[in-house]
């Protein structure tokens, strides 16, 4: 995994990166961000429940199945589609409904892990593993670790270099990293702006769907929403905080 736009030449791993924003006063002719891109071999790649759902079922994984199923059967039972015999399929997800469906899903999937979970625990306890802390061990020489984990926004990953027991770099790649990522060097989009590509927006000056779509990713950050006409012209800007 490599994230353009740190300080250096190209882009490199969390882990030789240095955050330093290249900060200037706000110019409005020039485009800007916040963002870092992160890209994975390359490409730029959305996370969540989403990706996790679609991955999971491609993957023929039961309890991603057994969910997504369901939620598909359910759903096509009440939807009034006017086609005989309408049927959900995993397709239908690739949207900004998909992901606030993803979402239950995930939920669901989680509700039935928690008490497997649970489960292990006690059984662990029972069995006289009660430590709750486990002393860190660290080395006189300098080494790198990585931590990720699966947070409810999506993928998230902490990079750091210790010496000596100190840490001398620390990046973390977020969810929001991931999914708000803008263009990087070659131009390629991130995930907020891919979805929004050929996006029906009924009235320009209240564009709603714009703002339906970015917010399913649930971002975990300020958002502002700017239409313009096909000359540049500013139409509308609404601001979400």
């Amino acid at each position: 995994m490599t994230h353009a736009w740190y300080k250096g030449e190209g882009a490199q791993t969390p882990w030789k990166g240095e955050t330093d924003p290249d900060y200037t006063d706000f110019r409005a002719d020039k485009k800007y961000t916040w963002v870092k891109a992160p890209r994975y071999n390359g490409q730029p790649i959305q996370v969540g429940p989403l990706a996790n759902v679609l991955v999971g079922y491609a993957s023929g994984h039961p309890l991603t199945r057994k969910w997504t199923d369901t939620a598909f059967k359910t759903i096509s039972s009440v939807h009034d589609s006017g086609v005989p015999g309408f049927n959900l399929t995993p397709e239908a997800l690739q949207s900004t409904m998909g992901r606030y469906l993803a979402r239950a899903i995930r939920s669901a999937m989680l509700s039935d892990l928690a008490l497997e979970h649970w489960q292990l625990l006690t059984d662990n306890i029972l069995q006289g593993d009660d430590t709750t802390f486990n002393p860190p061990q660290f080395p006189s020489h300098e080494c790198e670790g990585v931590g990720m984990h699966e947070a409810p926004r999506g993928a998230l990953s902490h990079w750091v270099i210790i010496d000596k027991g100190s840490f001398t770099n620390y990046q973390a790649v977020v969810p929001t990293t991931w999914n708000a990522s803008p263009r990087d060097e070659k131009g390629v989009p991130g995930p907020y702006e891919t979805s929004l590509i050929a996006n029906p927006v009924v009235d320009p000056v209240k564009p709603l769907e714009v703002l339906r779509t970015v917010h399913s990713f649930d971002p975990c950050m300020a958002c502002a929403c700017h239409t313009f006409d096909a000359t540049g012209r500013a139409i509308a800007r609404v601001k979400i905080l």
